[in-house]
């Protein structure tokens, strides 16, 4: 079961429901990205200095982060997206799964808590230093042009924001962002219980960008597979996770057509 939507990117999972004997079945999809830096130091010997081979990385200066982020917003106008009106912006997105559940079958929902990646390039933000990357917290995030991606089938959404927002931003000096945060979404999942405790669902998690069509932005899933957390500590109850698949759509409402990607169970 898809809905569909301007573009998207629809995440499904089945949920079989069934007697506690009885294993019921759930599907879903993830990723997260790690970024790791070297040591800037290696050293052949400790005992004896004679021997040691030091590997040192240009210094760079606090200064010269904040000049380097100083040009790259003098005359930027975050509220226009990458290359408009030259050709679309690809979007490539992630997730990582840290939970799901509970299901709850008289609300026709599900809870699901992710880390969620969206990648895209923005040649305006290009710059040469000897850094490849910029390490920004969530200060930076409202300076630049973000995706205004949301959640269709959402019906509560909520971002994590103790101790501080869980939001993560990169750039790298080509140009490429990548922006995570962490959601906890309460998302519609139609549950039909004809053949309890016997059947089988699947339930989606949609997301598109909220006012673009796909001639303005286009989403695509980053990997074939995702990632998932412990499943021992998921709150299932009498449901038993199966597994889940993504795929890519196009389709149309009223105002857009857009592509989208789903994840679905296999």
């Amino acid at each position: 079961m898809v809905m569909m939507a301007s573009p998207k990117s629809a995440f499904k999972c089945s949920i079989p429901m069934a007697k506690p004997s009885l294993p019921l079945k759930l599907l879903f999809w993830v990723f997260i990205v790690v970024n790791h830096s070297t040591s800037s130091v290696q050293s052949d010997d400790d005992d004896e200095v004679s021997n040691k081979t030091w590997v040192l990385t240009p210094k760079v200066y606090e200064s010269d982060v904040t000049h380097i982020l100083n040009s790259l917003l003098d005359g930027y106008d975050n509220k226009l997206r990458p290359d408009i009106g030259v050709k679309p912006t690809v979007i490539h997105t992630d997730m990582f799964v840290n939970s799901i559940g509970p299901v709850n079958a008289i609300n026709m929902e599900y809870t699901i808590d992710i880390f969620f990646a969206q990648t895209w390039y923005d040649r305006r933000l290009k710059f040469n230093s000897t850094m490849k990357v910029l390490r920004l917290n969530s200060n930076m995030v409202g300076k630049i042009w973000i995706p205004d991606t949301f959640f269709r089938n959402s019906k509560k959404a909520d971002a994590h924001w103790i101790t501080t927002p869980n939001r993560m931003l990169r750039i790298w000096n080509d140009g490429r962002i990548l922006y995570t945060l962490r959601l906890t979404i309460d998302a519609e999942c139609q549950l039909k219980l004809n053949n309890f405790p016997m059947d089988e669902h699947s339930c989606p998690l949609e997301f598109s960008s909220y006012g673009y069509p796909r001639e303005e932005i286009v989403y695509k899933w980053k990997r074939s597979s995702v990632e998932v957390g412990d499943i021992r500590s998921w709150r299932l109850y009498q449901f038993s996770f199966v597994g889940l698949r993504n795929t890519s759509e196009i389709v149309r409402t009223v105002s857009a057509s857009a592509v989208t990607s789903d994840i679905h169970d296999p």
